[in-house]
């Protein structure tokens, strides 16, 4: 089964949230910790220092724990899944991590609210990726920072994407749902990658929505990409 639609992938992760970091790190051999914490201190290392952050996709907070790193006054972490953002309670109980069911096509916040959002490998989940994007765009002040780690479908395969799409379409996914106890989870993830943009297309997007790419990142064969915007 493959769909977008928000109440499907609300209850999808909420299956898979006893499981959903032990994989994560399983099946990225502990690089998904690196790339957020090389990306984060990309912004460090900018002297970008913000105030306000808002971790969308925040599931069980590993992007949100890096976020604090930046010493904000306030995160603001939105999920679609309950129980995803518990787990994410219990993982990061600073008090200035403020949790929320929310959806990124329809943000409670104001306009020019924040200085930085952040989403780890949960943008290709989005109903209406173009929506997001400009409801993110609202809620950005101006100059505001959007970071992005995503999993890109590459622009051509090569030998080596063909290796990989049989390790993710086989052992991934057939391992991921056992272990899960799911009988569809890791094979939505496939699909949704596969059906995804690629790293082009996302930037592409990006310029029409108003945003300025400032930084991309290849971390992983061309799939797994970290692309810093700046609103514009």
């Amino acid at each position: 089964m493959y769909t977008k639609d928000k109440k499907f992938i609300s209850g999808m992760f909420d299956e898979i949230s006893p499981t959903y970091d032990k994989l994560n790190h399983l099946f990225s051999a502990n690089q998904d910790k690196r790339w957020r914490k090389t990306a984060v201190k990309k912004l460090q290392n900018k002297g970008i220092k913000p105030k306000f952050i808002l971790d969308l996709a925040a599931g069980s907070g590993d992007l949100g724990i890096e976020f604090l790193k930046l010493n904000p006054v306030q995160l603001f972490s939105t999920d679609i899944s309950l129980e995803m953002l518990k787990i994410n309670a219990v993982k990061n109980p600073d008090k200035r991590n403020i949790l929320l069911k929310a959806e990124a096509e329809r943000l409670p916040f104001p306009d020019n609210f924040f200085d930085l959002a952040g989403i780890s490998f949960g943008i290709r989940n989005f109903e209406r990726l173009d929506t997001c994007l400009k409801e993110i765009k609202r809620v950005l002040k101006k100059d505001g920072r959007l970071l992005v780690i995503e999993m890109f479908r590459p622009e051509r395969k090569t030998i080596i994407h063909t290796l990989f799409d049989f390790y993710f379409s086989r052992l991934v996914t057939e391992l991921g749902n056992k272990l899960s106890k799911s009988k569809y989870a890791y094979n939505y993830l496939f699909n949704s990658v596969n059906t995804f943009k690629s790293a082009a297309e996302y930037k592409a997007l990006l310029h029409k929505s108003g945003f300025e790419v400032e930084y991309s990142k290849n971390n992983f064969l061309g799939i797994v990409n970290s692309v810093q915007a700046k609103k514009i």
